[in-house]
């Protein structure tokens, strides 16, 4: 478990890394767009492109920040007046609906994906390819299956493990 550990660190620098890529495009495309806007009022239509993607990026990866560290908003009224085994096995059906739904997003990002490297579409202005785009779903919710899938194991073996201590 020490192993994963390490390597989900270094997963989490790497997402970390593509974020700030992201922020720091898509701040200075829409800088440049305000200043062309009010100063040069020459047609620069890339920098909204520029912006676009990036802040997909970035708030997809951001998803999987928010839901791994529990900074992600969430409705907690019923779940806070739960209690002991109720509520553990209340999370633990939350870790599972989880892990299933991004699961079905890494599968459906995956289709969009090959779909579009079959047919090579591009982006408007830049020419990117549309593929890399809908790669945006199948990074952000891979990396929150994988992550959340080390959490599932984590409160099932902390589950397990508690009942082996009131047992003995």
């Amino acid at each position: 478990m020490k192993g994963l550990k390490k390597v989900l660190s270094y997963i989490t620098t790497a997402e970390y890394a593509v974020m700030i890529a992201a922020f720091v495009a898509m701040v200075l495309a829409y800088f440049i767009s305000v200043v062309n806007r009010n100063l040069i009022k020459a047609s620069m239509p890339w920098t909204e492109e520029i912006a676009l993607y990036s802040m997909t990026y970035m708030a997809l990866l951001g998803t999987e920040v928010g839901l791994r560290d529990g900074t992600q908003v969430a409705v907690t009224a019923v779940i806070d007046k739960l209690h002991g085994m109720v509520r553990k096995v209340v999370d633990l059906v939350e870790q599972i609906v989880l892990e299933i739904f991004s699961f079905v997003m890494v599968k459906a990002g995956l289709a969009l994906f090959f779909k579009q490297m079959q047919t090579g579409q591009t982006t408007p202005v830049l020419k990117i390819p549309m593929s890399f785009m809908y790669f945006s779903l199948v990074l952000a919710f891979g990396l929150i299956f994988l992550i959340q899938a080390v959490t599932l194991v984590e409160k099932i073996m902390a589950l397990t493990k508690k009942d082996e201590e009131v047992a003995s």
